[in-house]
C-alpha cells in the first residue's frame, strides 16, 4: 500500500524517517476532480410545472367508476330477484302442500260421513248397543192436522181447563 504521497503517510510517519521537526515536509497535493460534463439549462418550469391530471384520464376514470357501479347494481338486483323468486317458490310449495292435505282430509271426512251416516250402521247401533227396537207397522201413530180449526180449538180449551185441575 502506497501511502507516501498522502496525508496519511505524514500522519502515521510512514514516509521516510525524518527528524522530529519535519523541516522539509510539504503538504500533500490536493486531489483533482475530473471535469464534469456541462449541463445546459433548458427553459421551463421543470418539477414546478402544472401537474394536473389530463382530462382524458379523468374521463376514463369516471367511466371505469360508472361501469363498476353499474356492475354492482346489476349484481344486487340479481341477488334481490333470486331471493324474491326463492321466497315465492317456497310460498307456492307450502300452499300446494296445504292444498294436498286439505284434499286428503276432505276425502277422509267424506268416507267417515258415508260410514257413520249409513242407515244400516245406525240401525245396528240402536238395536245392538243401545237395546232399542225398531218400530213396526202396527206401532205407528198418525196425526191428522187437516181437521177443523174450531173443533181443535174447542178441544184445546177443554184440555187447558182440565190441566190446572189436575195439578
Amino acid at each position: 500500500m502506497a501511502y507516501r504521497a498522502s496525508n496519511a503517510a505524514y500522519a502515521y510517519d510512514m514516509y521516510e524517517a525524518q527528524p522530529v521537526s519535519y523541516p522539509n515536509r510539504t503538504a500533500a497535493p490536493a486531489p483533482v476532480a475530473p471535469e464534469r460534463p456541462r449541463l445546459d439549462v433548458v427553459s421551463g418550469e421543470g418539477l414546478e410545472a402544472n401537474q394536473a391530471v389530463s382530462p382524458y384520464f379523468t374521463h376514463v376514470m369516471k367511466l371505469a367508476f360508472v361501469f363498476v357501479a353499474l356492475f354492482c347494481i346489476v349484481g344486487f338486483a340479481r341477488i334481490a330477484l333470486a331471493g324474491a323468486t326463492t321466497a315465492l317458490l317456497n310460498n307456492n310449495a307450502q300452499a300446494a302442500t296445504s292444498l294436498e292435505q286439505a284434499h286428503q282430509e276432505s276425502s277422509n271426512l267424506q268416507v267417515m260421513r258415508s260410514v257413520y251416516g249409513s242407515e244400516t250402521r245406525i240401525r245396528d247401533l240402536a238395536t245392538g248397543t243401545l237395546g232399542m227396537v225398531s218400530a213396526g207397522d202396527d206401532d205407528t201413530t198418525t196425526l191428522d192436522f187437516s181437521g177443523d180449526q174450531t173443533a181443535d180449538a174447542g178441544s184445546d180449551a177443554a184440555s187447558a181447563e182440565q190441566a190446572p185441575a189436575a195439578e
